[in-house]
């Protein structure tokens, strides 16, 4: 071989080197902005978490991300927006578990969640509180028990029929033999100030609602559902050291795309994502706040997004539970 072809061969190698750079490094979306999904209202739990890893993930996107906020119908109007769109990479849903259990309750939804969007990655989760009033008679989770047991049964409050806290506090008086009273409201703030007016005896909010009013000496918590103690609340009891190792539901979130999605698309989102949710200074501020961080696989997000519908499902049929309105 002539020296001519070796340095022609060098140089195409460099070429081709330098275009696979330059692919790598092309914007998600060419001719506009990402723009991310947040199926819940502005300033809420969910936007707070939403906005925070879609900041820091421009970053490695190295594209701005511009977030929509498509509140309603328990999450269905800006999943719908998701499920529908194009799968070009300028379109990321924000996902709560309330968009599974909206589908593991509502069979004419116009999407379907499996079919119709592609997990990408999971990114952590607010354990949840069982909070009581601080002046409530419960001091702790065994007076709650006995309470719950009594002929009378407890109240509880939730954000309406199917949410989290509704099933969790289903859930939870089973586990333990009670009966309770459920009184719903049109959303977790109401239902908040309505344990803190003294209509309801508990609620199960996340530890990021539950924290504010624990610092302002509101609210009591007598557990937490989380693997083990948090920072936040480092004198609480798990539901684990309770005696109740399976009763773990939390508020978790996950980046999803459309169906169609190109294999380079989902794994540059979760890249960036799963980077934004391990950085230590985002790490600090959602610790800060109750949540447990984490980064999964795309595979790890299906399988999980998969046992998440399955189980709320059962929880759902077991108690009648069919409407989310």
């Amino acid at each position: 071989m002539t020296k001519f072809s070796h340095l022609a061969r060098a140089m195409l190698a460099a070429a081709a080197i330098a275009f696979a750079g330059s692919a790598l490094a092309a914007p998600l979306c060419a001719d506009r902005a990402v723009r991310l999904v947040i199926p819940q209202p502005a300033g809420g739990v969910g936007d707070v978490v939403g906005r925070l890893l879609a900041e820091k993930a421009s970053t490695f996107l190295e594209q701005p991300i511009v977030v929509e906020n498509k509140a309603g119908a328990s999450t269905t109007i800006g999943t719908a927006a998701v499920a529908g769109a194009k799968p070009d990479g300028c379109t990321i849903l924000h996902m709560t578990n309330t968009a599974v259990v909206a589908s593991a309750i509502n069979d004419k939804l116009p999407y379907n969640l499996e079919r119709d969007l592609v997990p990408v990655v999971g990114v952590g989760s607010f354990p949840m509180a069982l909070a009581v009033t601080e002046n409530s008679k419960y001091k702790t989770f065994g007076d709650f028990v006995a309470a719950a047991k009594s002929p009378e049964g407890l109240t509880y409050s939730t954000g309406g029929p199917g949410t989290m806290a509704h099933l969790a506090s289903l859930r939870m008086l089973k586990e333990i033999g009670g009966k309770g009273t459920h009184v719903p409201y049109r959303g977790n703030a109401p239902a908040l100030q309505g344990l803190l007016g003294g209509d309801v005896n508990f609620m199960f909010p996340t530890t990021f609602e539950a924290m504010p009013l624990v610092q302002a000496n509101k609210v009591r918590v007598l557990g937490v559902t989380a693997d083990a103690r948090l920072p936040a609340f480092p004198s609480v009891p798990t539901m684990k050291e309770l005696g109740f190792g399976d009763l773990t539901p939390r508020i978790w979130y996950a980046f999803l795309l459309p169906a169609g999605s190109k294999p380079e698309v989902v794994a540059r989102v979760h890249d960036a994502f799963a980077k934004a949710v391990m950085d230590p200074g985002i790490q600090t501020q959602l610790r800060a706040r109750g949540y447990i961080p984490e980064a999964l696989s795309t595979a790890d997000t299906t399988a999980f997004i998969k046992s998440e519908y399955a189980r709320w499902k059962k929880v759902a049929q077991e108690n009648n539970v069919s409407s989310l309105d």
